[in-house]
């Protein structure tokens, strides 16, 4: 495959973080119809044991492993890349999905945010974000080829009040990304990283009844279709960070009640 040919993206092998719900669902099912081999990785047993049941209608339980991680946990993310590659022998794709929106559902100014809250956020979105890119960039390297997709967010280009540890993590992934993408790039390794803004995922579920809900938000189904189209580039081609919403004027959207 030459440099310019876009990637090939039946029988890849892609671990997706968080993939019991949302986006991550969401390019689970898509991947899967492409005959890619995804690894789910998720912290909640019951959710992921759920999701695999629905996915092995889908496609052969031999295209799926599914793996109980914390992508908090150091050791957890060198299982996963080790796991992955002792059961499908490499590592294509990263989808890094996993992330929370804040701690309870009351929203708070960060001079009442305390130390326990911005920790739990910022070790879920950035800390996990690095530790699983950390984990698979050294078998990447090894094959001089790999996807890296982190999921930043609107609010990770501009600040918005009252989610002042999600905001920086999001901002903190998108510097991440860009640094980690100039030292690997030189291996064929490309990193790229997405801003959605409002997404009809269960992350809004963290939100209680006083903040107000978008009026329209695309459902996660159109954020996995635009990731499979990154991971399927020309191998010397990447977006820069681009922001994904909802066109105003279309009339399929979806609405959130």
């Amino acid at each position: 495959m030459s440099e310019q040919t876009g990637s090939n993206l039946t029988d890849q092998v892609t671990i997706i973080t968080g993939a019991s719900g949302g986006i991550g669902l969401a390019c689970a099912k898509r991947l899967l119809n492409q005959h890619h081999k995804v690894v789910l990785v998720d912290i909640n047993p019951e959710k992921l044991a759920s999701t695999v049941e629905e996915l092995v209608t889908i496609a052969p339980p031999e295209q799926i492993l599914s793996l109980v991680l914390s992508v908090c946990d150091e050791n957890d993310m060198a299982a996963m890349a080790s796991e992955t590659v002792a059961h499908f022998g490499r590592i294509d794709n990263l989808i890094a999905c996993a992330g929370i929106l804040r701690v309870g559902e009351d929203l708070k100014t960060i001079w009442q945010t305390s130390l326990e809250e911005w920790r739990a956020v910022i070790e879920t979105n950035l800390t996990g974000t690095f530790l699983s890119n950390r984990a698979v960039i050294p078998t990447m390297i090894e094959q001089k080829q790999g996807d890296i997709i982190n999921i930043s967010s609107v609010s990770g280009r501009q600040g918005r009040p009252f989610d002042g540890p999600y905001c920086a993590s999001k901002f903190g992934i998108i510097g991440l990304s860009e640094s980690l993408s100039e030292e690997v790039s030189a291996w064929g390794v490309r990193v790229q990283t997405i801003l959605p803004d409002a997404i009809d995922t269960p992350l809004w579920n963290q939100n209680g009844p006083s903040v107000p809900k978008p009026t329209y938000a695309l459902p996660p189904e159109r954020v996995a279709e635009f990731i499979s189209y990154l991971l399927s580039l020309p191998r010397d081609t990447f977006l820069l960070n681009p922001v994904l919403m909802a066109f105003k004027s279309r009339k399929k959207r979806t609405k959130i009640k």
